[in-house]
This record gives structure tokens, C-alpha cells and sequence, in this order.
């Protein structure tokens, strides 16, 4: 009895046992696991930092990550479901080298491999300094123009960060571009920390992040600004507008003569620039007429640009239409014999229009004798707009060529 029941227990333990292998084998048949590398590299975090300590030297650093995991998860798994950190909770000060770890939201999952598995960075406390901040003109203003001593708010900035680096700072610039300008500054800037030989200081912190600085730019007593006045002579083509000038530059400083500032307009013109019969845009360089006691500064030619458009116009014409496609047993008979088309586009266009540029075709390709209605198509140059046909359809009677009527004796 007692061995009839181990048998008994054996087969039933067999049976479970082939049953879950089945199961197994059946399951990886919909689902197969899947081992590769995750497509995406992962922030690495910092964690378990203690209270006025902080960490740096491992700042962007990203980890690649090799996962095994079913299909569906692969599916599923996204870039915020994987998290690559340090834990630095039993971390003293200094630098130090610790294991990556990774977690996984998704499962099952299993992580393969990291890289890189480790991160070299450095723990100190926090520390802050407060400082002055110094400020620098890069460049030069416009010719006839000067700057006067710059203005900041506020004038010192709290610095912070690892205390190690903190103590190299020696001072905090801040570089101002003054190049070619004519108008006063005023903008923020970002205080940038330098050591004892003008290097940029990393890991550091200001507060405010921003001063506001001023910067007056005068100009000389001597020294003028004038705006460029480009005269145009004539004009441009029958059909044609002038729709823009630009000119550059379009303002010129001069040097003038005292006792001139006053009287002096505040402008200059160009020599004459002819439009006669121009059709299109064109650019040329042409002097400035500059008075007596005058003298620009720089070149004494601007460079012009003239812009052009054909005038926009809009026409009806009555066109006979032109069949094509017809078959040369049958001949057609078109009602009405004329179409209206409204067109609109350049004048100079429109101007040139006729029959070998604007036609208005029935095309009766495969039509069979009998009463038909068609559209008719019009074939305009380019820039040509048709704005609309009246009527829009047309009547053709198709009939055979030779149709003998007998007339009663």
C-alpha cells in the first residue's frame, strides 16, 4: 500500500514538474526574454549627501545600462523607469570612488551590466565668500564716441561652493563688449569667478546669478551722427512701382568744425540714382554729397538697394474656345462660342497677353457623338492668376461628319 502511494506521489510530482517545464517553454514562445542594451544613457543622481556638504567632478555624468527582461517590459520600459545613481550617505570629506547603482521600475527586470560601474568625485562642506565685482570693457565704441566709467547693482555677490575651490577665488569680473556701439549699456550680466592668474574658477555659485550694469557711451564734441538720405532721379518702367530702398550704411559720423555743429543738417544725400526705365531690383554703390567743413569718417560710399514690382492689374477677355481631341469622324458644335475669363496679375503681363500665351481649350478626348457639358481648361503664363469663367460650362454637340438628311419628293 505504502509503496503503491509513493508511486502514486512520484507521478504527481513528475506531472507538476513537466507541466511547469511546458508552461515555461510556452510562455517564452509569447514573451521571450530579452537581453540588450537600453538605447538611452541615464542621468547619474547623487543621493544621501549630508546636510552643508556637496559633491562635484561627476557632473553629466551618464550611464549605460544592459537589461534582461521580457518582450512586454521591453515594450513598455521607458528612460524614467531606470534610475543610475551614488549613494554617498556614509560618504567623509574628499575624494572618493563609489559603485553605480541602478533600479529598475519595471518588472521582471534584471540589470547585465552598468557603464561605467563606478564614479570618481569629491565631498566637501559648503562654504561662501561675499566679494566685490569688477567689471571690464571689451573693444572700443564707434568712432567719435567715448565711455565713461560703468555702474553696478549690487556691487558684491555672495559666492558658494566646495570650500576647497572657494578659497582660489580671487576676484569676479564681469566682461562688458563695447565694440562699435553709439548707444549707452544697460543689461545683465553674470559675475564670472577668476584666481589669482585671471582662470575661470568651476563649481561655483553666485548670488544674485545677475548685476545689472551701465555703461554711458557720449559722443565727441566734434562728432556727429547723420542718417544716409538716398535721392532717387526718374522713373521706373511703364507697369513698374518702387516698393524699397535699403542703404548701408545707413548711418555715417562726420567730423565737423565747431562753429558747423549747429547749422549742420542732420542727414546726408546720395548722389542721383536713376530709375529710368529699370524693371527689376538692382543694387549699386554710390558717394554721399558731403558739404565743406565736413568729413566722414569712414568711406564716403554707401551701398543701395532698390526694390521693384509690376503693378497689379486685373483684364476680361472673351476667348473663343479651341477644341482638341476629337475624334476627325465627328465635328462639335460649342454653345456659347465665346467664354469671358477674368485674369489678374503684373500689368506688363497682361499687356502681352494673346492668343499663343492664353488659350482656352475643350478637351473631347473619347467623347462619342451626343450633347455634352464640359469645363473649359485655361492655359496662362506663370504669374497670370484666373480669377474666374463665365460660364464655367460649355455645351458641345458632337455629331459625325456627312450625316445625309433625305428630303420628301
Amino acid at each position: 500500500m505504502n509503496r503503491r502511494l509513493i508511486a502514486n506521489l512520484n507521478l504527481m510530482l513528475l506531472a507538476l514538474v513537466l507541466a511547469f517545464f511546458f508552461w515555461i517553454i510556452a510562455t517564452e514562445g509569447e514573451n521571450p526574454t530579452v537581453e540588450k542594451s537600453f538605447p538611452n544613457p541615464i542621468p547619474l543622481e547623487i543621493r544621501g549627501l549630508s546636510a552643508g556638504m556637496m559633491s562635484y567632478g561627476a557632473e553629466g555624468t551618464k550611464v549605460r545600462v544592459v537589461l534582461r527582461a521580457p518582450q512586454s517590459v521591453w515594450n513598455a520600459l521607458q528612460a524614467e523607469d531606470i534610475q543610475a545613481f551614488v549613494d554617498l550617505s556614509n560618504a567623509g570629506s574628499g575624494p572618493l570612488t563609489a559603485p553605480i547603482q541602478v533600479v529598475v521600475r519595471r518588472q521582471p527586470t534584471r540589470v547585465v551590466d552598468v557603464t561605467p560601474p563606478e564614479v570618481t568625485l569629491t565631498v566637501e562642506p559648503v562654504a561662501q565668500r561675499e566679494l566685490p565685482v569688477t567689471i571690464a570693457l571689451q573693444g572700443t565704441p564707434a568712432l567719435g564716441y567715448r565711455t565713461r566709467p560703468p555702474t553696478l547693482a549690487p556691487q558684491t555677490v555672495l559666492i558658494s561652493g566646495p570650500a576647497s575651490i572657494i578659497s582660489q577665488v580671487a576676484r569676479l569680473q564681469i566682461l562688458v563688449p563695447v565694440a562699435d556701439q553709439r548707444q549707452e549699456i544697460r543689461a545683465d550680466f553674470q559675475p564670472v569667478p577668476l584666481d589669482a592668474d585671471g582662470n575661470t574658477v568651476s563649481y561655483v555659485q553666485t548670488l544674485p546669478k545677475a548685476v545689472t550694469v551701465q555703461v554711458p557711451i557720449e559722443q565727441l564734441g566734434n562728432f556727429r551722427d547723420l542718417a544716409v538720405k538716398v535721392v532717387l532721379a526718374d522713373q521706373p518702367a511703364a507697369g513698374y512701382r518702387l516698393t524699397g530702398v535699403e542703404v548701408e550704411p545707413p548711418i555715417v559720423t562726420v567730423f565737423m568744425r565747431q562753429e558747423m555743429i549747429q547749422s549742420a543738417p542732420g542727414y546726408l544725400e546720395t548722389q542721383p540714382i536713376s530709375l529710368a526705365d529699370a524693371s527689376q531690383d538692382f543694387t549699386t554703390t554710390i558717394g554721399l554729397q558731403v558739404p565743406d567743413g565736413l568729413s566722414v569718417l569712414t568711406s564716403s560710399q554707401v551701398r543701395v538697394s532698390v526694390h521693384l514690382e509690376a503693378l497689379q492689374s486685373g483684364m476680361t477677355l472673351d476667348l473663343k474656345p479651341t477644341v482638341i481631341g476629337l475624334s476627325r469622324e465627328l465635328t462639335a458644335t460649342v454653345a456659347p462660342e465665346t467664354v469671358s475669363v477674368i485674369l489678374s496679375g503684373p500689368l506688363p503681363l497682361l499687356n502681352q497677353l494673346d492668343s499663343n500665351t492664353l488659350q482656352l481649350l475643350l478637351d473631347l478626348t473619347g467623347l462619342p457623338a451626343g450633347e455634352h457639358v464640359i469645363a473649359p481648361q485655361v492655359i496662362a503664363p506663370d504669374r497670370i492668376r484666373i480669377d474666374s469663367i463665365m460660364p464655367q460650362s460649355v455645351t458641345v454637340k458632337i455629331e459625325p461628319i456627312g450625316i445625309l438628311y433625305l428630303l420628301p419628293h
